[in-house]
């Protein structure tokens, strides 16, 4: 073998040193922010129970903080992770009965809230924020998901909850979106037996004729999980869009939505009500670019390498060539 052969030879096997150093670098950097961020989860969350399990006379002695007793009972029990069985029976805006797991195609996700249409205020303000909130969404009610809202009261009619319907359908104003809009009503019975498997808890006041309960939305991925609450009144598109992409388990949106939510860029910040860039996720794609790039630069370089090394093997073992004598 040429001296030339020889150093071509030990400039690859650096350089093939060179790349498995780089790979190790990235592997140990992305292990440490892991880390970091499992410690980082951890103390915030002691610090939450802490907080919790702190004495409420003591943080607010005059009782200023207190609920009044019309908001005593009711809100959010956290059941995400847990799926939602769909045997419940209700009435749709046509009065036919309808099973709640037939909303659950594995498709598309749910969208689902309870409200009443003879709500004082609450439910016209949560229903139609939300309504204008998804007009500034590019996914489309009943193309990309279904949206469903229950009645709580068992004595609402099915003439109403359509009248309900139509009117923030109007406000949507997306006449081809018809087919994902679902109000419901139905029993009692029916209407615990969701409200419990989802966590919501209402009650009804007499004093006051009316039922009390918190407004949020709850994201349900299509095979049924539930998967986010959106609480409050007012919402945020880009919040309700990556809400939807994660309900969706990266079934709709672009190819770049998908891959976000595959490498889980964006994490749900409790105490914000929104999403952030995870650091770990930004590092994953930067290690996927890096190592992208050394690949897309190295190949040719080992090719052409590999290429002379068998072009210069092969000359070697060829006889030598004798001049032919006259």
């Amino acid at each position: 073998m040429t001296t030339a052969t020889k150093t071509r030879a030990l400039q690859t096997k650096r350089i093939q040193a060179l790349v498995w150093l780089l790979a190790c670098a990235m592997v140990v950097a992305m292990a440490g922010l892991l880390s970091a961020d499992d410690t980082s989860s951890v103390t915030s969350q002691t610090s939450v129970e802490a907080k919790a399990d702190r004495d409420p006379a003591i943080d607010d002695p005059y009782g200023i903080n207190t609920k009044p007793k019309v908001s005593e009972g009711i809100g959010v029990d956290d059941h995400i992770g847990q799926f939602v069985s769909g045997d419940q029976s209700f009435d749709n805006h046509e009065n036919n009965r309808v099973r709640f797991g037939h909303f659950f195609d594995g498709e598309q996700p749910v969208m689902l809230s309870f409200n009443y249409s003879d709500c004082p205020k609450l439910c016209s303000v949560q229903l139609q924020n939300m309504t204008s909130c998804l007009r500034e969404v590019d996914f489309e009610v009943g193309k990309d998901f279904q949206l469903v809202s229950v009645s709580i009261d068992p004595n609402e009619q099915t003439s109403r909850s359509r009248a309900t319907r139509e009117k923030f359908m109007g406000q949507y104003n997306r006449p081809e979106s018809e087919s994902g809009w679902h109000f419901l009503t139905g029993d009692r019975d029916q209407i615990e037996s969701l409200t419990n498997e989802t966590g919501f808890r209402y009650k009804y006041v007499r004093e006051q004729k009316l039922f009390s309960h918190p407004p949020v939305f709850i994201l349900l991925s299509p095979k049924g999980k539930i998967v986010r609450y959106i609480h409050g009144l007012n919402y945020d598109p880009v919040t309700i869009r990556r809400a939807l992409i994660e309900s969706a388990e990266g079934k709709i949106g672009s190819p770049i939505n998908q891959l976000a939510y595959g490498l889980g860029c964006f994490v749900f910040d409790e105490s914000t009500g929104k999403y952030t860039m995870q650091a770990m996720s930004i590092m994953r794609i930067g290690g996927l670019l890096t190592a992208g790039g050394l690949l897309l630069g190295l190949t040719p370089y080992w090719f052409f390498t590999n290429r002379k090394r068998k072009n210069s093997e092969a000359s070697m073992l060829e006889p030598p060539s004798v001049p032919q004598q006259l």
